[in-house]
């Protein structure tokens, strides 16, 4: 009987932590591409651009390009979680599969990647064949807060950029990660909330309908500009982050006799990320 309590109760913890993490725990998991990588330090290469040349004479002879090659480095880092469960807390939880603790796991992982992956969008990427090198974000993928909220009209000058860019605003997914004052300014836009605009009603339900194709990210781990004052939100396409993976959710159970064989729950993640390309990422201030 304790066997099979034992072995359901692992099971199901398991099966619940990694369910929860994905559609729970981070607003971003799944967003951007993953691969999973070995060790401290991983690098993704990026390739330049070719160009056509026009052939105007018989026999021309043909130019063999090299686009230039360059590399972005993320560095992984281990996140933990631990807790321990008796008897009773293990039946609890077979008997209610959603129960605070796998929740409050779920959120704690969730909120280290989500927080990794916005550092990444925002900070400084390792560049170069050993990551020495250092390349900023750039003043010029910002838009000033303009002593105004969350507008339309910087919404669609986020776009214009993403496109002067030559982002593919017809195939590549296009992300916007907005907090509650973002969201709260949106609601106020003619624009967002009018069915001259809109395929779905706005306001009648809790998730955020598309707009212009940009899938509505709605959180609250964005850092602010200045606290209190000035407040952000990102647009971003699917290729301007990538993740590396060396441990997805891994969860080990053990009993302690030194707790009368409690339980020991403990779930490490290991992960990293880095931008791969400035002008995918607009970083829209608003006070």
């Amino acid at each position: 009987m304790v066997a099979t309590i034992n072995t359901n109760f692992i099971s199901q913890f398991s099966d619940n932590l990694h369910l929860l993490l994905d559609q729970r725990g981070s607003k971003l998991k799944g967003l951007f591409m993953e691969e999973a990588k070995h060790g401290e330090k991983h690098f993704f290469d990026r390739l330049g651009n070719f160009s056509a040349t026009e052939v105007v004479t018989r026999l021309q002879p043909v130019v063999l390009q090299d686009p230039a090659h360059s590399r972005r480095m993320a560095t992984v880092g281990r996140f933990e979680a631990s807790t321990y469960l008796d008897n009773i807390d293990k039946l609890k939880m077979l008997i209610d599969p959603s129960n605070e603790y796998i929740r409050k796991l779920a959120d704690t992982h969730g909120k280290n990647y989500d927080l990794t992956l916005i550092n990444a969008l925002l900070g400084t990427a390792s560049t170069g064949a050993d990551g020495s090198g250092t390349q900023a974000l750039g003043a010029g993928q910002q838009i000033a807060h303009g002593s105004a909220g969350f507008t339309i009209t910087k919404f669609n000058q986020a776009m214009r950029m993403l496109e002067a860019a030559e982002v593919d605003m017809d195939s590549e997914d296009i992300y916007l990660l907005l907090p509650a004052r973002g969201v709260e300014d949106l609601m106020a836009e003619t624009n967002y909330t009018s069915f001259d605009f809109q395929k779905d009603k706005v306001l009648g339900g809790k998730n955020l309908p598309e707009f212009r194709g940009v899938k509505i990210i709605r959180t609250q781990r964005l850092p602010e500009e200045t606290a209190g004052s000035v407040y952000r939100g990102i647009m971003c396409s699917k290729d301007a982050l990538k993740v590396a993976i060396a441990h997805d959710l891994e969860i080990k159970v053990g009993e302690r006799a030194d707790l009368n064989f409690a339980q020991q729950i403990s779930t490490y993640m290991m992960f990293g990320a880095v931008r791969m390309e400035e002008a995918r990422v607009i970083d829209i201030l608003f006070q």
